[in-house]
Order: C-alpha cells, then structure tokens, then sequence
C-alpha cells in the first residue's frame, strides 16, 4: 500500500471514475456545494500529495453519494501507516509533538 499524505485519495479517484466524472466535474460539483477546490488540488489529494481535513470528507461523501466510511480503504494497515505518519521524513503542515 502507498502511503502518503492522506488514505482517502485512491478511494476518492475510484468512486469518481466510477461514475465517469473527470477530476474537473468533480471539482465544480464541489465548488457547487460550497468548497472552493480547483481541479490540481483534487489531482493531489488524490494521488495523496496532500491532507484531507476531516471537513473535506463531507464534501466528497456528499457529492460522490457515499458514506464517509467508504472513503477509507476496506483494510487500513495501522502498523505500517502509524510509523510513517509519525515519522520526521513527511511533510507537515502544523509540528508534531517530537518536532519543535
């Protein structure tokens, strides 16, 4: 499993391809609900270049017709995603604890 910044992107990707929507469709259905998201950023959430706020995952549950639980994927590797999003070797938007 490829971990990045998030553990949604790839579920996002597959739901949205699912129902034949490009990334810029889905990007303005979005904004029709009300977040302003351009094309490039759903591209790098994802492809898991970037976080996903726990508001962001209303928006695409609600616009893709899912629940939220079904963005994450069906079996989650903690032990392997725990490490590494511990880690020092990602990028971060606010420190964590150990990084101050």
């Amino acid at each position: 499993m490829k971990l990045g910044l998030n553990v949604v992107g790839p579920q996002v990707q597959k739901f949205r391809v699912r129902k034949g929507w490009t990334q810029s469709l889905l990007a303005q259905k979005l904004q029709l609900q009300g977040w302003s998201i351009s094309p490039g950023s759903l591209g790098k959430l994802e492809a898991q270049l970037r976080r996903v706020p726990d508001c962001e995952l209303m928006f695409l549950a609600k616009v893709l017709g899912i629940s939220i639980s079904e963005l994450f994927p069906k079996i989650t590797p903690l032990r392997q995603i725990g490490p590494q999003f511990q880690s020092g070797n990602r990028l971060a938007v606010f420190p964590a604890r150990g990084d101050r």
